[in-house]
């Protein structure tokens, strides 16, 4: 079986971990990585794609043309809706679910100097980062986490914000790196298989799918999906899955950080229906807060 993968050096770990899932069920596999639309352009953000799909398009295509027969995705990257005939079929065991400050200094937010350069492609992070200093300047920093660090100590950015997980993976000792106390990305940490509906390996995957990640993300991304604006917008949502019980915690912010709405909720879940209908009740009780349904006129306009 071909899954086909982005071809950076996490993306590539990242897959392996799908490898070893599958062939422990006697599935054999091999890596096939694909250059992708976010991969080319390193430039641009990622907004102006239309939408965070810029990851993920070029392996859907390829495996609805038959070229491969799985794809592998960090899921904080995917649409909330997939093309005809492909569906995700399950998730690794979730990694951190949160953002590291790096810095050359090891410095907080907090602590950087004034008017600090501040490397990040999401809107989320540079909103929640200004509401704690308005000072900074968060500028566009595109490429996979090592041209990233580069740049770091080339001096070309004060500090830098990375996903944890993908430091964790890569084996990173980053001593300069901070926890930032953000609600993060819906599916950050989590690693997704993609296939085509009804195809074996959607059936192999499914037995391996783990359960909490795929609960969790499950209500984070309904959450997302009832928004409807990917990442042009800045929204976080984590879940918590305990004891049977989804937690899930959510805020909407404007894009300069001046305000923000969040709120929470927890209940039983078992079923990826139970997942849902709990994020389809936390983004209702957003929905009609003045900053988001602002939001979401500006983003449509």
């Amino acid at each position: 079986m071909i899954l086909l993968t982005r071809g950076s050096p996490l993306a590539r770990i990242q897959t392996r971990g799908w490898m070893d899932a599958l062939e422990s069920l006697g599935a054999e596999t091999t890596l096939q990585a694909v250059s992708t639309h976010g991969d080319r352009d390193r430039t641009t953000p990622l907004p102006c794609f239309g939408g965070f799909g810029a990851f993920v398009k070029a392996l859907e295509e390829k495996l609805l043309a038959g070229e491969g027969d799985g794809a592998v995705h960090s899921l904080k990257d995917v649409p909330v809706a997939q093309p005809e005939g492909l569906v995700l079929a399950g998730v690794l065991p979730r990694g951190p679910v949160g953002d590291l400050l790096v810095t050359r200094e090891g410095l907080s937010l907090e602590t950087l100097p004034p008017g600090a350069r501040v490397g990040s492609s999401s809107l989320r992070r540079t909103a929640q980062g200004l509401r704690v200093r308005k000072d900074l300047r968060f500028l566009c920093c595109r490429g996979n986490v090592q041209t990233r660090l580069r740049k770091l100590e080339a001096g070309e950015l004060d500090a830098l914000i990375l996903a944890e997980a993908g430091v964790r993976r890569l084996g990173l000792d980053l001593p300069g790196a901070v926890r930032l106390p953000f609600l993060s990305t819906p599916g950050q940490g989590a690693v997704a298989l993609e296939a085509r509906a009804g195809s074996v390996l959607e059936s192999l995957a499914r037995q391996t799918n783990h359960l909490p990640t795929w609960l969790e993300v499950c209500g984070e991304r309904q959450v997302l999906g009832a928004f409807g604006k990917g990442c042009s917008a800045p929204v976080a949502v984590q879940g918590r899955y305990e004891g049977g019980v989804l937690t899930l915690e959510a805020e909407v912010l404007a894009l300069d950080g001046s305000q923000s709405v969040g709120a929470s909720l927890g209940g039983p879940a078992g079923t990826e229906e139970e997942a849902r209908a709990l994020g389809q009740t936390l983004w209702d009780s957003l929905a009609e807060a003045p900053l988001v349904r602002r939001l979401l006129e500006e983003v449509t306009a």
